[in-house]
């Protein structure tokens, strides 16, 4: 195995505690904000709606455009969407945030 496989699974890993977390800090940080169960329930929805839409997306676009771009991109994106969730309130924007952002409520594969 060579040292760039070392380097996959490694950040595979990363990724996956990442994600693993997001599924239970996500709903404990909506309810600290006062969110209902059934508000937590609509944004971890579109959470998933709208990274399943993502994905599709960008592999329909992916052949036109080289994959380094794309993923920066992504990051980028992500960011922004952590950023927007830690500094939205309102129930309206967070699920704006959580559906146009790439945060994704439960493990990926």
């Amino acid at each position: 195995m060579g040292i760039g496989n070392c380097y996959l699974y490694a950040a595979r890993a990363v990724r996956g505690f990442g994600d693993g977390f997001a599924a239970i800090i996500l709903p404990a940080y909506l309810s600290a904000l006062g969110f209902s169960s059934f508000e937590i329930g609509i944004v971890a929805t579109a959470a998933l709606l709208g990274s399943a839409l993502l994905t599709l997306l960008i592999g329909m676009i992916a052949p036109s455009y080289g994959l380094r771009p794309l993923l920066l991109i992504c990051a980028g994106l992500m960011v922004v969407t952590g950023m927007g969730l830690a500094g939205l309130h309102y129930f309206v924007f967070v699920l704006l945030v959580a559906f146009i952002g790439t945060i994704n409520p439960t493990i990926g594969i």
